[in-house]
């Protein structure tokens, strides 16, 4: 599994006319934009990935901000940062055991993952180990490369 980010509301192209004078253009900065992180966890085994799991800045979800192209299997939550932290981790794995199946008398499986903290949280590692999940951490920004 990895995380990564998106960014919001960012169209795929724009026209832009100006007089034919004008030699440079600014646009709005790209930093501004907000960001919704997006973990994607796949199978080595070339199955159906899992189904996303989003996390948007916020403290709450409206619907119509939700796209209806959606096909319902997508997991969306929330931080006030939009990135990952401890709770959303749990979640998280809870998700993930749902859609392994995970059980303590299954096969054991290995998670191949980063070295964040939310991923070396104790609570994290001791649920994992209670569904037969393998935590295996690869340092930083490394297991993009796989």
């Amino acid at each position: 599994m990895d995380k990564s980010g998106a960014r919001i509301s960012c169209p795929t192209s724009k026209h832009v006319i100006v007089p034919i004078e004008v030699k440079e253009l600014y646009i709005a900065s790209p930093e501004n934009r907000k960001l919704v992180t997006i973990i994607e966890t796949i199978h080595i085994d070339s199955r159906e990935p899992l189904p996303p799991f989003v996390i948007a800045p916020g403290k709450k979800i409206i619907d119509n901000w939700v796209s209806e192209n959606l096909i319902g299997t997508e997991h969306i939550k929330y931080t006030p940062t939009g990135y990952i932290n401890n709770d959303v981790a749990i979640k998280y794995l809870n998700h993930l055991i749902k859609y392994l199946r995970a059980r303590l008398e299954k096969p054991w499986k290995i998670l191949l993952l980063d070295g964040h903290e939310s991923h070396v949280y104790k609570p994290f590692q001791l649920k994992a180990g209670e569904y037969n999940i393998k935590l295996f951490w690869f340092p930083s920004h490394l297991i993009h490369v796989l």
